[in-house]
């Protein structure tokens, strides 16, 4: 059904997001049980007093990236600076594209990457940490556009992200009416331009720049089998990852967010989300790891 963004503004956290604020959760997850004072020695990095994180730029209130070169805001920036402080850790940033952080990663450039999804599959590559948030996927078109559902899009040209989770099913829902860039920005800039009708992401992605809670875009909800995508994959968490061999640096990422807990809905009050935001810890439970 329709939905103008001045609704969403009114009824957001009814229609669209599911929980707080780029990113996926499993059927089966396991508690985490982590000794805080096991965690120092295991930890390595790629470069020694340094922590280097691939980023694959600013998505407020989850992750903001500058205006330092090394410099990370948001709730993301929140949790790594405090694990980065307590281990005595320099930051520095490696800024890329969104599949190109799954590559650093994966390539030992970087020790830790921006969050993602998860996915049995990249599970199989990658270790997770905690969740860090909680995202859902809705359908952005302008508000002069009678979105009526999925079939309403086919024909238009519609723009998704390269390497996101939900991408291989929108190509083959759309097939070659589905254009795909190589960073969130490049895709909503295409959006807000005009050059395709339709753009499909996480529902952060309303809250800043170039959207920016514009009233000429309309927010369409997206439910479980819509384009083809699993209801597990609609409504996500996204999470830090590490390389397989390097699991007692999540698990220490992982004591350092324990140690938030107590500050967290501090934390939440001041990472930048716009008025009305609605916001909600995800459970510290980690999901199915594959390593």
């Amino acid at each position: 059904m329709p939905r103008s963004s001045v609704s969403m503004r009114a009824g957001i956290a009814l229609a669209l997001l599911s929980a707080f604020v780029a990113a996926c959760s499993s059927s089966s997850s396991t508690t985490s049980s982590i000794s805080p004072a096991s965690t120092a020695s295991s930890i390595k990095t790629i470069t020694p007093g340094v922590i280097t994180i691939a980023t694959y730029g600013s998505d407020p209130p989850l992750i903001t990236v500058g205006p330092g070169a090394n410099q990370l805001g948001g709730l993301s920036g929140d949790w790594i600076n405090a694990f980065a402080a307590e281990f005595g850790l320099k930051v520095k940033l490696f800024q890329t594209t969104f599949a190109s952080t799954l590559t650093a990663v994966q390539q030992g450039k970087a020790d830790i990457g921006a969050p993602v999804y998860y996915t049995s599959a990249r599970a199989q590559l990658y270790y997770y940490t905690y969740p860090v948030d909680v995202e859902s996927l809705v359908v952005f078109t302008k508000s002069s556009f009678h979105y009526t559902g999925p079939s309403s899009l086919l024909g238009h040209k519609v723009g998704s992200v390269t390497g996101y989770v939900w991408t291989p099913y929108f190509q083959k829902f759309f097939g070659s009416d589905l254009l795909v860039y190589p960073t969130a920005k490049d895709a909503q800039t295409a959006f807000v331009n005009g050059q395709i009708d339709a753009y499909l992401d996480a529902d952060l992605n309303y809250f800043s720049p170039p959207m920016s809670l514009s009233p000429t875009i309309s927010v369409h909800a997206v439910s479980g089998g819509d384009f083809g995508v699993p209801a597990d994959l609609v409504s996500s968490q996204s999470y830090w990852i590490v390389r397989c061999n390097e699991q007692g640096l999540a698990n220490a990422l992982d004591v350092a967010r324990q140690k938030l807990v107590a500050t967290w809905a501090n934390l939440l009050t001041s990472d930048g989300a716009p008025a009305g935001y609605p916001q909600q810890t995800p459970s510290l439970v980690k999901p199915a790891e594959a390593c």
